[in-house]
């Protein structure tokens, strides 16, 4: 069945896929400019690349499969993307929206406390602002290569129906 013209489709599909593979050794001394320089620098080296990467990383944390514990758990893994984040604000413009690496990261930046088991208690205002920087970030870079506001709108969306599923 179609879909009614009126409707916008707020998570595109993944057609160029990237895997951002993070090494236990760089969140444990967290590492994030050997991440970036080695895996995140090149997504933004040109307005071709970020055109053709929008939304369509992931990532795996490898060294991690005989934890017990969730990623959100586990307190260098928060503290990594922590300080990814201030590295890399532009980093909504390029997640997938449709696996769970979006929920991660804002899980480790907005919670509160961590129960244990993946359950976390969010801070309200610390998402208000953490969604702030994240469309902030995105924003740059439309305006830094001049892309399609209605791009911007349907992106922007997108992620915050992403949030919204988590909440």
């Amino acid at each position: 069945m179609p879909l009614p013209s009126n409707s916008l489709r707020l998570r595109p599909g993944v057609t160029e896929p990237v895997i951002l593979l993070i090494s236990r050794e760089a969140v444990d001394t967290c590492d994030v400019e050997r991440v970036f320089k080695q895996s995140v620098r090149f997504l933004m080296a040109s307005r071709e690349n970020v055109i053709l990467y929008r939304q369509q990383a992931s990532l795996v944390f490898e060294g991690w499969d005989d934890d017990p514990r969730e990623l959100v758990d586990i307190p260098e893994v928060r503290a990594f993307v922590k300080a990814m984040v201030v590295r890399w604000p532009q980093w909504a413009f390029f997640f997938n929206q449709l696996d769970p690496c979006i929920p991660l990261w804002i899980s480790c930046l907005v919670g509160e406390s961590f129960p244990g088991g993946g359950a976390v208690e969010i801070n309200v205002n610390l998402l208000r602002q953490v969604i702030h920087q994240a469309l902030s970030g995105m924003n740059a870079i439309y305006d830094l290569h001049a892309l399609s506001e209605h791009d911007l709108e349907i992106q922007s969306m997108g992620f915050i129906e992403v949030i919204e599923q988590m909440v």
